[in-house]
């Protein structure tokens, strides 16, 4: 049975924050990698919305 899919859509000011997240890189390393995964499904406007 596959897993259920789910579409993320970022507003700019969401994106902004991950973003800014990511280029501090002050935060835990599982943070960082929850921030990325976040902005590259993004299926929002600004996003690349990845199929994956």
């Amino acid at each position: 049975m596959p897993l259920p899919k789910y579409v993320v859509r970022l507003t700019v000011a969401e994106r902004t924050q991950l973003e800014g997240l990511i280029r501090t890189g002050q935060r835990a390393a599982s943070t960082l990698l929850h921030a990325r995964i976040l902005l590259k499904t993004d299926a929002g406007t600004e996003g690349p919305g990845w199929d994956g």
